[in-house]
């Protein structure tokens, strides 16, 4: 997200933060093979941008926060215990 895309109100330290967290988790999840889409990026930049709104200014924190959300909304659907469960037939 180029820094003129970070709200204003955000004080120019943090907004360099925000700009710091979004590209190194955006490279970590090129890395992963995530598909490289408007919307994966866009997540991490509303994920970054909602916790520095709320007062987190560690970098670290706002990439591995914005990295679990993206990865949970975008990433492997992973199947539920049901779907492995193994089925029986019941005779009618």
């Amino acid at each position: 997200m180029p820094l003129n895309e970070i709200p204003e109100y955000f004080h120019p330290e943090i907004r360099h933060l925000i700009d710091f967290a979004l590209e190194d988790a955006w490279q970590e999840l090129r890395k992963d093979g995530l598909v490289d889409t408007a919307s994966v990026r866009e997540k991490l930049a509303t994920t970054i941008v909602a916790l520095a709104a709320i007062g987190e200014t560690d970098p670290i924190k706002l990439k591995n926060f914005a990295l679990h959300a993206t990865r949970a909304a975008y990433g492997p659907r992973r199947r539920s215990a049901a779907q492995d469960a193994p089925t029986s037939k019941v005779a009618a």
